[in-house]
Formats: C-alpha cells, sequence, structure tokens
C-alpha cells in the first residue's frame, strides 16, 4: 500500500443467499481488516467483521433484503499486527461509505467500492452509534502499564475489540476473547499523555483462521486517562522541591499538632453514626494530575502549617469551622513509613504532599511500589527528632511553602479524645468553607512545580 489501498465488495441481492463478498486490491502491507456494518437504524444488529487480507475473498455475513430502504453504513480500518503480542495490531488506514438497499429484480448485481487512505486523524468507530455506559476501570502496575478491566463477566466467550488512542500516536488496536475485560496494553507508557480508550463488545458468530465475524452488543462511550508518573519522575519532582526549598529562608519548628478542618456534618456523622471511626477515603484530584495516588489511594489529609508569630495552628479554615487536632507525636510515630508524592501549587502558595503508612499494610505497599522513600527521621519535609524523653515531630516552614500529611489508616475519634491525644476546637472559616468535591488541579503553568 502506497497512500491508498482498494477493496471492492461484490454480490447479489435476492439470489436466495442474500450474501455479498469482498477481496482486496492492491499491493498488501496491512495484516488484517477490521470491519463494521451496521443499518442506520440503531435498533437493528450489525456485524463486526476481523479478516486475514492474504485471503483475497471473503463472505460477507449479512443478508440484504430489497426493498428494505435501509441505509448501511460501512466503516473500515485497515490494521498491521505488531510483535508485542497476538492481538495486538495498529491503524494504517481508514475508509468509510453508505450504502442503500433499494428496490431491485432478483439476480441483481451490487458493487461496493472503497479505497483506504492512510490514517490522518485518529478517529474511532461507530461515533454516530448508540453508545452505553459500561464502567470500565483502570489499574496502573509500576513501571507504567495500564489495565482495563470490569467486574462483569458473560457466560460465554466475547470478542472485545480495544481501541487505545494515545495524543499524537498511533491508533492501537487489540482483539480480545474472554468471557471478561481484563486487558493490559503491551508497553509502558510516558507520563502526562492524554489517552482515550473506546471498546466494542461483540458475541461472536463465526470464527476461523481467516475471518471472524461477531454481533455488536455493546459501544461503549470514550474513557478518558493521563498517565501519571512512574518512580523516576518522583525523583526529577522531588529535585525540583528541594531546589524551591533552598531559594527559601525557611527553618525546621517543632509541631505539637496536625490538625484537620471538616463541616460540623462530617464529624457528627463519624462520632454518632460510625462509632467514632474516621475512615480513609479516595484522595481526590487536587494536586498534580499526574500523581499516581490521585483517585487510587485511601487517607485522611491533616495540615501542618502554623502561624509563625504564635507557632500555633493557622487561625482559620477554608475547609469547615471544626478543627480536629491530634498530637503530632501519636500520629507521627517512628515505626511508619514515609513517602513523597506530590509537589504543587494554586498560583501562590506551594504545596508538598508526604504519606504516611504503617508498614507493611496494602497502602504502604502500593507506596513503596510508586513512590519515593523518605526517612522519616531525615528527610526535607517533617521528621522525627528522639530525645531521652519524647519524640519531637519537626516541620519544615519556608515562605509559600506548606507540608500537608495523607494518612492511610482509620483513626478512632473516641479514644483519641479520651486518652487526651487530640481536642476539638472551632475556628472562623474563611473562602468557600469546605474542599471542592474534585479537588483543584495544579497550577500548569507555574515553572517551579511543573516537569
Amino acid at each position: 500500500m502506497t497512500n491508498s489501498q482498494g477493496i471492492l465488495f461484490h454480490g447479489l441481492i435476492d439470489d436466495g443467499n442474500r450474501t455479498m463478498h469482498f477481496k482486496v486490491l492492491g499491493p498488501e502491507r496491512m495484516n488484517c481488516l477490521l470491519l463494521f456494518l451496521r443499518p442506520e437504524i440503531p435498533s437493528l444488529s450489525g456485524v463486526t467483521m476481523i479478516a486475514d487480507v492474504t485471503v483475497n475473498k471473503h463472505d460477507l455475513p449479512m443478508i440484504f433484503v430489497s426493498g428494505s430502504g435501509y441505509y448501511y453504513c460501512l466503516e473500515i480500518y485497515g490494521l498491521k499486527k505488531e510483535k508485542e503480542m497476538e492481538e495486538h495490531y495498529t491503524s494504517l488506514a481508514y475508509g468509510g461509505t453508505q450504502f442503500l438497499v433499494a428496490k431491485m429484480k432478483n439476480g441483481k448485481d451490487i458493487d461496493i467500492s472503497i479505497r483506504l487512505n492512510e490514517v490522518k486523524s485518529l478517529q474511532f468507530p461507530l461515533r454516530n452509534h448508540t453508545e452505553v455506559i459500561f464502567p470500565i476501570q483502570v489499574n496502573h502496575t509500576p513501571i507504567s502499564r495500564y489495565t482495563f478491566y470490569n467486574k462483569k463477566k458473560f457466560t460465554f466467550d466475547t470478542i472485545w475489540i480495544i481501541f487505545f488512542k494515545q495524543s499524537k500516536d498511533r491508533l492501537h488496536v487489540f482483539v480480545h476473547v474472554g468471557k471478561k475485560l481484563n486487558f493490559t496494553l503491551p508497553f509502558d507508557m510516558p507520563f502526562a499523555i492524554m489517552c482515550e480508550v473506546k471498546v466494542i463488545i461483540g458475541s461472536i458468530l463465526f470464527d476461523c483462521k481467516n475471518m471472524c465475524t461477531s454481533e455488536i452488543e455493546m459501544n461503549t462511550k470514550i474513557i478518558n486517562l493521563k498517565t501519571c508518573f512512574t518512580k523516576a519522575d518522583y525523583e526529577t519532582l522531588y529535585d525540583k522541591t528541594l531546589g524551591f526549598i533552598k531559594a527559601r529562608k525557611g527553618k525546621f519548628r517543632s509541631v505539637k499538632y496536625f490538625y484537620r478542618n471538616k463541616s460540623e456534618q462530617y464529624f457528627h456523622s463519624i462520632t454518632v453514626n460510625h462509632n467514632g471511626i474516621m475512615k480513609p477515603y479516595k484522595k481526590d484530584h487536587n494536586g498534580d494530575p499526574c500523581s499516581v495516588i490521585n483517585g487510587r489511594l485511601d487517607g485522611l489529609f491533616f495540615n501542618t502549617a502554623m502561624d509563625s508569630k504564635r507557632n500555633r495552628p493557622l487561625p482559620c479554615s477554608p475547609f469547615g469551622p471544626v478543627r480536629l487536632h491530634i498530637t503530632a507525636s501519636f500520629l507521627f510515630e517512628p515505626n511508619l513509613n514515609l513517602y513523597f508524592a506530590d509537589f504543587y501549587c494554586h498560583y501562590k502558595i506551594h504545596y508538598v504532599t508526604v504519606i504516611l503508612t504503617r508498614r507493611d499494610s496494602p497502602s504502604d505497599n502500593f507506596c513503596k511500589k510508586r513512590l519515593k522513600e523518605l526517612d522519616i527521621h531525615d528527610n526535607p519535609f517533617v521528621c522525627i527528632t528522639t530525645s531521652n524523653i519524647s519524640n519531637d515531630i519537626m516541620v519544615y516552614h519556608g515562605n509559600g511553602l506548606g507540608v500537608e500529611v495523607l494518612y492511610t489508616e482509620a483513626l478512632n475519634i473516641h479514644e483519641i479524645i479520651q486518652n487526651q491525644q487530640g481536642h476539638f476546637k472551632r475556628v472562623p472559616v474563611i473562602g468557600r468553607g469546605e474542599s471542592r468535591p474534585n479537588g483543584i488541579p495544579k497550577n500548569e503553568n507555574c515553572t517551579i512545580c511543573n516537569l
């Protein structure tokens, strides 16, 4: 194939079989054709075909009845098989057409000629066909592999045609057969890449070496995905954070409390309806959109910011009027693990996010594989200094930098208050008075904290 390749469809309408066959014309650079044929009426079923182009003639498994007055839409992708895995292809060419099955005499020939052109705009198929919501979860595995899965399990083998597009790159096509979707991309992804995923799900009607056909059962909506940092990227972000700290005249200060501000309803629900157990929940998308903990790690955020003059927690809160103070040495223990997770800004103040986990817990194992581990006794942000009497918690306070701690374990507020390891206090509210439901993305134009 140079710039294009021709495909000729030839068949008979109302000849008894009402079938059509096609053959590929021209030089062969493609290994496979992926064809979507369907009536324009969404309620009528169409078929999907995967055909070996080395065989120059295939039957088209669609019955056409003359006089139906239906338009049929035909989309064709010319695919090249990749070496990574058996079911991996990339799209080289695309073509499409519409044809009308009108009233004809018996035995009337019909010919449809389609020319495939080199792919320029990486478009998804079936965009004007009915799309359904079929939740597709995404799992990240270090270094940077992504798995698409869904919990629904069919009772029979189903064909999953997975379209995967990353910005300014090829359109990947994966043809996967199984009772459920659980598919891992066969390559690592760079960070901060916007990707789109679409899945065509069908019942297999016919399958042989040269041709596979299926009936379209579901055509999913497009799922958007932004790839996250690798461990190497976190090292680079960590170095940027150190550069920022060195440029500021900050210093370590001993803090007595970590604190958490929320609404009255939030703490009332915990103390009354949940026996005082404050449970971790999914980290929102505040901060860097590429942070691997966003939407994946459960935790509870605690602030460490202090009033520099009085060395006390800040007098006001943007997140709610009720403040829970917890003794810093109770929360920040030497037998925990600490990780660097984010460095971001919202135009004025920069923030560092560190994760505090129980050793060998699921959260700890998640972080150990993906984040930069810190020495809890010696790091630039928050650390423990041990004396003969007690452990002091030291937090870096610098001009324009805040350190926030994400604690990944549940806490019993009743016990904390009873044992005098914490207390509540009301504080004035500033701004919105509550956090945004999905968080606030970082300032993407900042040259300090963006990679």
